[in-house]
């Protein structure tokens, strides 16, 4: 299923790369295409060919995130894409 991901934060690139660094492999067991782009500090959009829906959710519900959540106010906005 491909994926769209808008995360909308109160930080910096940095901030959000230290985040992905801590997932990178287990994003790379659940998507067989992962592309991201930072728009500006503070906000990036994922593009995501996910293989396995469940445990990739999951990585949003995992102590991780929900720290990072809490400190930068970080909202996920998931759309599903299809090819036209």
């Amino acid at each position: 299923m491909n994926l769209c991901v808008v995360s909308t934060y109160n930080g910096t690139k940095e901030d959000y790369l230290k985040l992905y660094e801590s997932f990178k492999d287990d994003i790379a067991k659940y998507t067989d295409g992962f592309e991201m782009g930072f728009v500006r500090d503070g906000k990036v959009i994922i593009v995501a060919n996910v293989t396995d829906e469940e445990k990739f959710y999951a990585l949003f519900e995992d102590p991780r995130s929900k720290e990072f959540d809490a400190k930068f106010n970080n909202v996920d906005d998931v759309y599903k894409l299809e090819k036209m």
